[in-house]
């Protein structure tokens, strides 16, 4: 239930403009242009990439059983929009965090594991994470916190409990998040094992787990533990542009025109164009009078504003001087500007 109404609120959001699988690519974190863009033009950034592991499979189940209880309607077009408005109170923060709140957990899971076995004075034991890299991490922290002093481990459990007590976790995802956890003497449950306790779906399960994730990733950001922040090391992205997008905006800050952008990075201009728009909207200080001038901005702007539609072709209908690019250019421009 949790992911159907996650799915009728971002189908919600899209205005009955996109199309059947715009969620999809949402969720999974494509990084296409009309994926990026749309992002920003119908506020979709704590949406992006939240669970880049979803199977297409489950995701028209979902589809088909909204379109069974008439909460939506898709078109021969594949055009999607709601019939019932949802309201829901979700924390996620999907385009800060790019599925690395999965690392954390590792993260916590190895370090949980860990302590509970030097409590325990078991001295070997076989690692719940198989990740060299989360074993190396967790090797420096445990040293650097050192994790034999029993101050230190008597630490750990306060820190570690008003951690769980503290954040804004209703009692289904406490339980979730803590019985994902493994111990000296506990292993922790599987996705299914959760869903027959809980009676919910296993994707239900994960969807409840990575918002779990999200509001404690953002409690240790503005909360003093020192034992547990260290753990959020890298977890956060602070440059929202795509890697491919600061290569072409890097290019162009140097001189180069958007056909020499192409034919030195060997992409199409409309890929390049895509890396422009994505710029446009999420740095205000670019100057999109190099791609449009004026009295165009001027134009478009006027056919949003009064007619509210962000679909490209009837503003091409409108403004008809204007290329699509400058359109979209122009939307993305808008929405960064709407965010000042």
């Amino acid at each position: 239930m949790f992911f159907e109404q996650l799915l009728q609120y971002i189908i919600q959001k899209y205005e009955g403009q996109r199309t059947l699988f715009s969620a999809y690519h949402l969720l999974k974190g494509k990084k296409s242009g009309q994926t990026i863009q749309d992002v920003g033009l119908f506020r979709l950034q704590p949406y992006f990439q939240l669970m880049p592991k979803l199977k297409k499979e489950i995701y028209l189940e979902a589809i088909q059983s909204l379109e069974s209880k008439k909460i939506i309607i898709v078109d021969k077009h594949q055009k999607i929009e709601v019939t019932e408005r949802i309201d829901l109170e979700i924390n996620f923060d999907g385009w800060h965090l790019r599925g690395k709140e999965h690392l954390f957990f590792e993260r916590i899971q190895l370090a949980v594991q860990s302590m509970s076995n030097t409590l325990n004075q078991q001295t070997k034991f076989l690692p719940i994470v198989r990740t060299d890299e989360v074993h190396f991490f967790i090797r420096q922290y445990l040293l650097h916190i050192q994790f034999k002093e029993e101050t230190v481990q008597q630490q750990f459990i306060q820190q570690f409990t008003q951690l769980v007590e503290e954040v804004d976790l209703s009692d289904l995802e406490k339980n979730i998040f803590v019985y994902r956890l493994t111990g000296a003497y506990q292993i922790g449950w599987t996705w299914r094992q959760l869903s027959e306790k809980l009676h919910i779906s296993e994707i239900d399960v994960q969807l409840h787990f990575i918002h779990s994730l999200h509001k404690i990733v953002h409690f240790l950001k503005n909360v003093h533990l020192d034992l547990l922040n260290p753990l959020l090391h890298s977890i956060f992205s602070e440059n929202v542009l795509t890697e491919s997008t600061q290569k072409t905006i890097e290019l162009l800050q140097n001189g180069y025109s958007m056909e020499q952008i192409s034919q030195y990075r060997r992409l199409k201009l409309g890929t390049i164009e895509d890396h422009i728009a994505e710029y446009a909207m999420y740095d205000r200080r670019f100057d999109i009078s190099n791609f449009v001038n004026d009295e165009t901005v001027s134009k478009i702007k006027n056919v949003v504003l009064h007619v509210g539609n962000k679909k490209l072709k009837p503003i091409k209908e409108k403004v008809d001087e204007a290329s699509y690019f400058q359109i979209r250019l122009v939307l993305a421009w808008m929405e960064g500007d709407s965010h000042a």
